[in-house]
């Protein structure tokens, strides 16, 4: 299983890189959602100010092609370099779907991060990412 107990998730996010492509961050705190996502973001080493480099999605765009998520992860960046997708939103609505294909033969250039509301444990999107070798899940309470 690859999640993290909430204690756990700071040393985890100090530590600076990490081994996974995909990362859950989810919890009832936004703030503290967005604020460790952010803390993940900068630990890419990807620049954060390349619109290029950063593709950022709404977790319904996202959710409504299926493909759209593996396709941007498998996209070679313009310049070069590693990228990193960035979903938002509040609806995570088929959106485990759409992480099939990344989940399964993950990017080497590409960093996934999404950004969830609270999840119960029995949700497709925390179970998905959990039981994947290249992602991880990080509670945030």
């Amino acid at each position: 299983m690859a999640r993290l107990k909430a204690h756990e998730v700071d040393r985890f996010l100090k530590q600076g890189k990490s081994d996974f492509a995909t990362v859950l961050i989810y919890g009832p705190d936004d703030g503290l959602v967005s604020e460790r996502a952010r803390l993940f973001a900068k630990n890419t080493s990807v620049d954060l100010s390349d619109p290029f480099a950063v593709i950022k999605l709404e977790a319904d765009d996202a959710a409504s092609d299926p493909a759209r998520i593996s396709d941007e992860a498998n996209t070679i960046g313009m310049f070069g370099g590693k990228r990193l997708i960035w979903i938002r939103g509040s609806t995570q609505k088929n959106l485990a779907n759409c992480l099939k294909g990344v989940l399964e033969d993950p990017p080497s250039d590409a960093y996934i991060i999404i950004e969830a509301g609270d999840l119960k444990p029995s949700s497709a999107l925390r179970k998905k990412i959990e039981t994947a070798k290249s992602a991880m899940a990080l509670p945030c309470y």
